[in-house]
């Protein structure tokens, strides 16, 4: 089941994407005289409970709307972390060496923004960079969970750009707080695709700027797999429903290219980032 985000009335509204249009859960529920979750947050605490009566939604469902203003896939998380330096040709292509240990970072929530949102560029800084990125949203508290476990704490995965600003991150001795969260630079969507819908494994992972490729590779390049990473981050402190995990990006994005054949994202540029079996996340930039 593919989950979204919209705006209705300038809040937002939990919907469930068909190929009819996206069903609107609230309507749809009323008019049954059901219970339903109004935001993905409420679908994601609820669990089960959420996804069997969203399920049921579809079946004679009436209630559509077409193209709405998009909301980021997930709000109301407790975190948004992000894992640097995951693909084994990313790596490569900046040099380094793989990591012994995951290497986690945070962004905060204002970075959040939503499928065909545009993006402002401070023009401070000039180097802009994409990233495209598989996105595990966490479904129940994980503490001190196994990596064989790991999976069953999964609710599901979305499309996420991690968006950097290289002179930023360089200028402040290779940190990445600041670089990374900057209003806007946290891309989520364009829908969430439930857990039982989706292995995560080997999915086609790539981005377009201005209709380029840019990146182009595969999940099965991670270094550190999904079930590792929660088993890890778990250790460490608890892994709460809502949270989301940037996992890494795989090779091309800018950073990696000689110094030059850099180009820079900037004002009115968008950047495509498509994942299989999810969908395509749209940014534009100004």
């Amino acid at each position: 089941m593919k989950l979204v985000q919209f705006l209705k009335n300038s809040k937002v509204a939990l919907g469930i994407e068909t190929e009819n249009g996206i069903i609107d859960a609230a309507v749809e529920g009323a008019r049954r005289g059901l219970r339903v979750p109004q935001t993905m947050i409420q679908a994601i605490r609820h669990g089960n409970m959420a996804l069997e009566v969203l399920e049921k939604l579809t079946d004679g469902a009436v209630n559509f709307v077409q193209n709405p203003p998009a909301a980021p896939a997930v709000t109301g998380m407790e975190r948004i972390l992000c894992i640097g330096l995951n693909y084994r040709q990313h790596a490569m292509e900046c040099g380094l060496e793989l990591p012994e240990r995951p290497v986690p970072f945070c962004k905060f929530s204002n970075a959040l923004s939503a499928h065909r949102d545009t993006v402002r560029l401070d023009p401070a800084y000039r180097e802009y960079d994409y990233e495209a990125e598989l996105v595990v949203i966490i479904g129940r508290p994980a503490r001190n969970v196994s990596a064989e476990d790991a999976m069953d704490y999964v609710f599901g995965y979305t499309c996420g750009n991690d968006l950097s600003t290289r002179d930023l991150q360089f200028s402040r001795g290779g940190q990445w707080l600041l670089s990374k969260t900057f209003d806007g630079f946290a891309p989520l969507g364009p829908c969430v695709v439930t857990a039982d819908s989706l292995d995560p494994s080997d999915l086609a992972i790539s981005s377009t700027v201005n209709g380029q490729l840019r990146q182009n590779s595969r999940t099965s390049d991670l270094i550190f797999s999904i079930p590792e990473l929660i088993a890890d981050l778990s250790r460490h402190f608890t892994l709460e429903p809502g949270d989301v995990i940037f996992t890494g990006t795989p090779q091309g994005v800018m950073h990696g290219w000689s110094a030059d054949k850099k180009q820079w994202l900037k004002p009115g540029d968008r950047v495509d980032v498509t994942i299989e079996g999810i969908g395509t996340l749209t940014t534009t930039f100004c």
